[in-house]
């Protein structure tokens, strides 16, 4: 059965089966951005003290990596492109343009021109998915029709345009430019750089200009963005032409020489930057009534917009994929056979006929309750950044700069919105919800630490994620079960008490799939009395070992780890049930509450809900 979605704006069509095997590898092309240091005044110097600081190079929030992981959106756009065109069950069709779109009780028809020739095809699919951006055909021409708006968020009420600009950086050097005054003062090439655009993200609170700038992308591509606003009565795009970026930008990479010990005034030598993309952008705080109707679904911007600050867009595009996708696998893959077991409630059904209206209401319920919090986060940025009233920002900036003198709270400030922890989605009556709420333990965000197999085989392969390890590529079912252990004792116990548990769950469990953690970093010298080693029993790894991993390369070493987290955040309960996007289902004390909610998984198979109660 086969999903479409339409992506870029219409000009592509991407048609996919939905499978359970397969996943996209996304190498980030820089593993950190370092700190957000946030500049006060009304002056355009990128060294000037920061009033306040949050260092993102930690290790914290539960993730495992560092606080922020920096992209460069082209590489990742061609990863995606080359994993759909390698993927068994996807198609990408190129220079395509969705003209129009119907469905009826059980299919979804999308009508495309094809470039460069205008002939029409049509697709017939399951599901449609319109990631198409804000202006694109799926809401647009489609479902605002029938009733879906996007609206402004109340709570979080923003709307502004700014420019972003991106400039890709070469260096000069003596033979070049040899006429530049800071080589007489000693400076390489690489130190001018650094100096003009140095290291870290710049939150620039000017109130006479907001704007944000910092590097991107691999070090050795030298990119640098700067984003600034566009205030009342000014034009987007006359404000993103030569002239006025000459009068906004340039001051920035231009110094007073008395600063280096020369005459004058120095500037960045201008044909060195070479101006890759500059162009206003209308942002706003937004989101869709409703995210799916009948068989579509909207994800990304096409559901809800963001404002800049924080670069939550693409995060949460993100985000909304992997919810939606284990939906949508569920709702296109044949219904495993009907059974009853002792462990279902007796008014657990019995047959499978997947509501598909309700699992994807509970997907957008979930999904606004992370938006909401991500766009206060975001906008909470933007408050900081675009202030203009004078008390206001004295305010401001002296109390956090006092702040900062007590070393517990400026740890607290550091950590953003860290300190928080992972997101946790509520219950909702009535909102379909896909996981077990109160002391059941679900709607967590599952956290992400570091493990080394303990089987020999497994131990060559050194350091990796758990959540790699959990959903290792080849796994079938598609929910996985993670057990905590405290040794071999456990382990034989445990093993033969689950080998029911596909059938309770109907298939969404497979009990040699399962994933042991030993609740320890201690290497373990022990014989497992198994007639092979297991390859699926790990320990859990230190900072030390991630650190002098192969994964640790072009990233900061891991500070405030807590490798008990993954097991100190999920109730200290042995069991835990997780769904693909890594939220937990259910956390279970023992053997009968994990059957007990295995049999409640079924309740997404027959009818794309899960009745509330433990």
């Amino acid at each position: 059965m086969y999903v479409v979605c339409s992506l870029l704006c219409c000009s592509d069509v991407c048609v996919g089966k939905v499978g359970k095997g397969e996943s996209v590898n996304i190498v980030m092309t820089r593993t950190g951005m370092g700190k957000f240091e946030f500049i006060s005044g009304t002056h355009n110097e990128l060294g000037r003290e920061p009033f306040m600081v949050m260092d993102y190079n930690t290790t914290e929030g539960g993730t495992g990596h560092p606080g922020f992981l920096c992209h460069k959106q082209p590489a990742i756009e061609k990863h995606l492109r080359c994993k759909m065109e390698q993927a068994q069950h996807s198609q990408l069709r190129l220079g395509a343009t969705v003209t129009s779109i119907r469905e009826d009780a059980e299919w979804t028809y999308i009508t495309y021109a094809s470039s460069p020739t205008g002939q029409e095809r049509q697709i017939r699919s399951k599901f449609l998915v319109g990631a198409d951006g804000k202006t694109g055909f799926t809401r647009k021409h489609y479902l605002e029709p029938r009733g879906i708006t996007l609206d402004q968020v109340t709570s979080s009420a923003y709307s502004q345009t700014w420019v972003a600009l991106n400039w890709k950086i070469s260096l000069p050097n003596s033979d070049t430019h040899p006429d530049f005054p800071l080589w007489r003062q000693g400076y390489t090439p690489q130190q001018v750089y650094d100096l003009f655009f140095p290291n870290d993200f710049r939150f620039l609170c000017n109130p006479q200009r907001a704007a944000v700038c910092g590097r991107f992308g691999l070090p050795a591509d030298r990119l640098w963005r700067f984003e600034f606003v566009v205030l009342e009565g000014e034009d987007g795009m006359d404000m993103a032409g030569r002239e006025k970026i000459q009068q906004v930008v340039y001051p920035y990479i231009t110094h007073p020489g008395s600063k280096h010990g020369v005459d004058g005034y120095v500037r960045y030598p201008l044909d060195c930057i070479e101006v890759l993309r500059c162009r206003p952008f209308s942002f706003s705080a937004r989101s869709c009534n409703k995210w799916a109707l009948g068989r579509v679904a909207l994800v990304g911007d096409a559901a809800h917009v963001f404002p800049p600050f924080g670069g939550q867009g693409i995060a949460s595009g993100f985000r909304d994929a992997m919810g939606l996708a284990w939906r949508l696998a569920l709702l296109t893959q044949p219904p495993p056979q009907s059974y009853h077991h002792p462990y279902a409630d007796s008014k657990q059904p019995t047959t499978c006929n997947v509501n598909h209206q309700r699992l994807l209401q509970g997907w957008y319920t979930e999904r606004k309750q992370q938006l909401d919090h991500s766009l206060a986060s975001t906008i909470e940025n933007g408050a900081y950044v675009c202030e203009t009233d004078p008390l206001k920002i004295f305010v401001r900036d002296w109390y956090l700069w006092g702040m900062q003198l007590v070393p517990s709270w400026k740890r607290w400030l550091e950590q953003g919105n860290r300190k928080e922890g992972l997101t946790r989605y509520e219950w909702q009556e009535r909102g379909n919800m896909a996981f077990l709420p109160g002391g059941s333990g679900g709607g967590k965000n599952f956290p992400q630490v570091y493990c080394v197999g303990v089987a020999d085989k497994e131990e060559k392969k050194g350091v990796r994620f758990t959540d790699d390890v959990i959903f290792e590529q080849g796994k079938k079912g598609l929910f996985q079960l993670v057990v905590f252990i405290d040794g071999v004792t456990d382990l034989h116990r445990i093993q033969p008490l689950l080998n029911d548990i596909e059938c309770i769950s109907g298939g969404m469990l497979g009990a040699a799939e399962t994933t042991f953690f030993l609740k320890t970093t201690k290497m373990i010298q022990t014989s497992w009395t198994l007639p092979t080693q297991p390859s699926n029993v790990y320990r859990l790894a230190t900072g030390h070992e991630f650190a002098a991993s192969p994964l640790c390369e072009g990233r900061p070493e891991p500070q405030y780890y807590e490798p008990d987290r993954i097991w100190r955040e999920s109730d200290s309960k042995q069991f835990v049930i997780l769904r693909p996007d890594r939220f937990v289902f259910a956390t279970c004390k023992d053997v009968f509450e994990l059957k007990r909610a295995a049999a409640k998984l079924t309740g997404l198979i027959s009818d794309g809900w899960v009745e509330g109660g433990g």
